[in-house]
């Protein structure tokens, strides 16, 4: 969509601080709740994609551009968009605190921190391998912070968003023939069609004894009995997550991997530091919504088919 002079009408199902709205001064604005014609005649979507759902989509007969404040989509109800619509993720919105809370697991597992009252060989990862799944946003900024402990990044994507980061990169075809090379690998991939399960068991028991497995994308993307299995047969290999699985349409934190001592997870809150609120979301996404208006150019464009 160009740039147009009418005023495009925009709905977001949140309400938007002061500095989200100013960004959006040039939008016709309507915030939480509005009446049927507004809602068809709105152009975009701001909007976390669990709030919507088929009947508030099949009502936005005008929608051109959903942008939601969250870094996935894969709650978005993608069959109920009108055809044609654009889709944009806030994946940079969460770019450093995520990879942050990645690193914090990945250190933390590979020092033991994650066990209670038991006494282990702490693990170095200075100089060692890291194969980063997911070189996105977040999945680079894991490759920048690991050149601090001079480690050699192997990087495993459909595309990559800071290629000089990685002294290696391979597609994710090529993830089977390379796991083994790394000590320690972060997933953040986005989930769709294609990483549904991508990490199983057979893959897992590709990689090395004594790897350390942090994932910060979604919790579908590892598959759960696989990695149950993997777990158990391999006693020196670690897993930390942020991410669970989903059951009826919510995630779910209870697994039989919690009983396991080569196992550690905190609940999905690697994208929020506590004392910090969701204000600096709302704003990415606010302007990346304006950019799209100014150049037709935002960032972090989805390509819907994945998820169809």
């Amino acid at each position: 969509m160009s740039p147009t002079s009418a005023s495009p009408k925009l709905f977001v199902t949140d309400t938007l601080p002061q500095q989200a709205r100013d960004i959006l001064s040039d939008f016709e604005v309507h915030e939480s709740s509005a009446d049927d014609q507004v809602l068809a005649e709105c152009q975009v979507l701001l909007c976390w994609p669990t709030r919507a759902k088929a009947d508030l989509l099949q009502k936005m007969k005008s929608l051109k551009v959903v942008q939601t404040m969250s870094a996935g989509i894969d709650d978005l109800d993608i069959r109920s968009l009108p055809p044609g619509t654009q889709v944009f993720s806030n994946a940079g919105a969460f770019t450093g605190t995520v990879a942050e809370h990645a690193w914090g697991m990945l250190l933390g597992v590979a020092k033991g921190i994650h066990l209670r009252n038991q006494k282990t060989a702490p693990r170095s990862l200075r100089g060692k391998s890291l194969l980063v799944l997911g070189a996105g946003s977040i999945g680079s900024e894991v490759a920048r912070l690991s050149k601090s402990l001079e480690m050699e990044t192997l990087g495993v994507s459909r595309s990559f968003r800071s290629p000089e980061l990685f002294d290696e990169r391979v597609p994710v075809a090529a993830l089977p023939d390379v796991i083994g090379k790394a000590d320690a690998m972060v997933i953040a991939l986005p989930l769709s069609k294609g990483t549904r399960g991508l990490v199983g068991y057979d893959l897992l028991a590709r990689a090395k004894e004594m790897v350390m497995v942090v994932n910060v994308g979604r919790g579908e993307i590892v598959d759960e009995a696989g990695l149950l299995r993997w777990l158990k047969e391999r006693r020196e290999s670690r897993y930390a997550t942020d991410v669970f699985w989903v059951t009826g349409g919510r995630e779910r934190f209870a697994t039989d991997a919690w009983e396991l001592p080569n196992f550690a997870g905190t609940l999905h809150v690697s994208g929020v530091p506590v004392g910090e609120d969701l204000v600096g979301a709302k704003v990415a996404a606010a302007w990346n919504v304006r950019r799209y208006f100014e150049s037709g150019a935002a960032l972090n464009r989805v390509d819907v088919g994945e998820y169809l």
